[in-house]
């Protein structure tokens, strides 16, 4: 089930208490707020201050990468690891710098490092099961999500990824039940209402699955095509031509080859059912970071 999904990718870790007298702790703060020019102003006078503070690159480095300035984001945390390589944050977030690029196999190896050496942090088991779903090995991204979700409960992320990993592995009633609780945790979460919506139309409970998908459209322009189709769908599962075609029809007008075929061999026409119905490739949710 691989949509505009997943997740996102655990990057940084940026609380602390302000304390303005060092220019590392103005620049978190910033960071912090969301103030990333001034935040990067503030760690700069930090790394001027402190040239081998390896807080200051590492904090530089999260905020390249908040600007998708890649290249200097990996050469921050670079230059951080070389000043101190036991810092776990620091391959939490160039894990997700590079899992997001998809530089799955340094990733991973930034990943067991990190797990290495906080085994508690629940970030570093969502960011390698980010990976493990990105390369298809969906068991492993199963079990690892669930690790960082008994680690931290309130990991609506790493829940959301646990759920989704379970679905596809045809474990829909659990997979429902974590989308649903990650849901109420982190209502934003990309693709998450979708997910929900498809688990609900495999398991054929087709009027809860309009109820959803209605939502996707009502909220979510990424997912139009595919949330028509799938709600004619389930009313063309009970036997609701009309709405099924009307839906089919929207889907059609988007360009969708099945419901274009749909519209023209069973809307247009007597019949009571889809000659020849189209077989749906079975939708994945992608990890969106």
């Amino acid at each position: 089930m691989r949509t505009s999904l997943l997740p996102f990718v655990a990057a940084t870790s940026l609380s602390v208490a302000v304390r303005a007298q060092h220019p590392y702790d103005v620049a978190l703060a910033a960071a912090n707020a969301g103030l990333l020019d001034s935040a990067m102003a503030s760690v700069q006078r930090a790394i001027v201050h402190d040239p081998a503070d390896a807080r200051a690159y590492k904090l530089r480095g999260d905020l390249h990468q908040r600007k998708d300035e890649v290249d200097e984001a990996l050469d921050d945390y670079n230059r951080s690891e070389q000043l101190d390589p036991s810092n776990a944050r620091l391959y939490i977030s160039r894990s997700a710098l590079r899992i997001s690029k998809g530089m799955l196999k340094t990733a991973l190896k930034d990943c067991e490092m990190a797990i290495e050496l906080a085994p508690d942090d629940p970030d570093g088991y969502y960011n390698r099961a980010c990976l493990l779903y990105l390369g298809d090995n969906v068991e492993g991204a199963r079990k690892d999500a669930e690790r960082a979700v008994k680690l931290d409960p309130q990991h609506a992320d790493a829940l959301y990824l646990a759920g989704v990993a379970n679905g596809e592995l045809h474990q829909d009633e659990i997979g429902l039940a974590q989308i649903a609780d990650a849901l109420a945790l982190k209502p934003t979460i990309p693709g998450g209402v979708m997910s929900m919506a498809i688990l609900l139309y495999e398991s054929l409970r087709y009027e809860e699955a309009i109820v959803k998908f209605s939502e996707v459209l009502a909220t979510d322009t990424n997912n139009l095509a595919d949330a028509y189709y799938y709600r004619g769908d389930c009313y063309y599962h009970l036997k609701n031509k009309e709405k099924a075609c009307a839906d089919f029809s929207a889907c059609a007008a988007l360009k969708d080859k099945d419901a274009i075929f749909i519209r023209k061999n069973y809307c247009e026409t007597d019949l009571g059912h889809i000659p020849k119905k189209p077989v749906r490739k079975r939708r994945r949710t992608m990890v969106e970071f």
